[in-house]
């Protein structure tokens, strides 16, 4: 039996929490399905799942598997796709990696500026981005600092300072702002979870200041901290890219007195010879930051390594 389909029923058992769904939805029966399963725990010899009440779920082990599994039958289809593109059946898309915040806050923006070329998009963290590029599973990283790679050119960089954002219905929403870092000592806040990045510049930028914050909620996207500081969980510091791509009802933006700079880029793979296209997309993805995003600042080529290795120390000031 194909491998690929054990593992696409895995998947499918694993989503539906049901081998009667899962059979159903991939068009065979479901003593099949049961049989693929089985045959998969055989020979990872490991339970994948148990029963708890009428549905499946995945075990610790079941769970640490899927990502992997997720990733690599996407990968699957990804190939098969650039295979027809190869053929000349289809004009092959731009492939994208970004982080959320380019992701929602410009790249739709962008694409109309480039003339809606095909775009393949993923999704990912900083880290992620950078590997997909280096590897060649995307032309394009759109992505935020940590930037430099000696695999990787820096297209273009630029800054925007991270903005606070709280109800509003919060007394500071009757603040003008800049609001000081001060006015949030003892709040709640909904903090980002990532180690690296614009994260640890915001707990390195409150530690300076000597201001005590409880984070309430950690996460790492800033459209489910927007989420939460709706529901009441609190107020937060975030950066002002998925802002300019989204509208915030019954959320007030505004300005710190201390500069917090978000840092974000585009990069391509060193050595790669990019299509025009591409390269009218990097254009179009400057181009919309700079209408979009106040007190953006593209930084000269000259500076870019000094900028970045100043917002690592910054980082790693506690």
């Amino acid at each position: 039996m194909s491998r690929l389909k054990i593992l696409e029923a895995y998947l499918q058992v694993a989503s539906l929490g049901s081998v009667t769904a899962a059979a159903k939805h991939l068009g065979v029966s479901q003593p099949s399905v049961s049989r693929m399963i089985q045959e998969l725990e055989r020979d990872l010899g490991q339970p994948l799942f148990e029963r708890v009440g009428q549905r499946l779920v995945l075990t610790q082990k079941g769970m640490v598997l899927r990502d992997d599994v997720e990733r690599a039958l996407a990968g699957f289809v990804n190939l098969w796709e650039r295979a027809r593109e190869v053929i000349g059946e289809a004009e092959p898309p731009i492939r994208i990696s970004a982080v959320s915040s380019l992701a929602f806050g410009l790249l739709t923006d962008a694409w109309n500026g480039a003339d809606a070329p095909r775009l393949a998009i993923e999704v990912e963290n900083p880290d992620r981005v950078q590997n997909a590029v280096i590897s060649g599973n995307a032309q394009l990283g759109a992505t935020s600092a940590p930037l430099l790679h000696r695999d990787l050119s820096l297209e273009w960089l630029g800054t925007a300072p991270c903005v606070l954002a709280v109800p509003e219905t919060d007394p500071l929403a009757q603040i003008e702002g800049p609001i000081d870092l001060h006015a949030l000592a003892g709040r709640d806040l909904v903090g980002m979870s990532l180690r690296r990045g614009f994260p640890a510049r915001i707990r390195a930028a409150l530690h300076a200041a000597g201001v005590d914050v409880r984070v309430r909620i950690r996460t790492t996207s800033t459209m489910n901290v927007l989420s939460f500081i709706r529901a009441g969980a609190g107020i937060a510091i975030v950066e002002p890219l998925t802002l300019t791509g989204n509208p915030t009802p019954g959320i007030r933006v505004l300005p710190l007195a201390t500069s917090i700079p978000y840092c974000f880029g585009v990069v391509t793979a060193r050595g790669v010879t990019l299509s025009d296209k591409a390269r009218d997309l990097i254009a179009a993805l400057k181009a919309s930051a700079q209408k979009r995003i106040a007190d953006f600042a593209l930084i000269p080529p000259e500076e870019h390594q000094a900028l970045l290795a100043s917002l690592t120390k910054q980082e790693t000031r506690l």
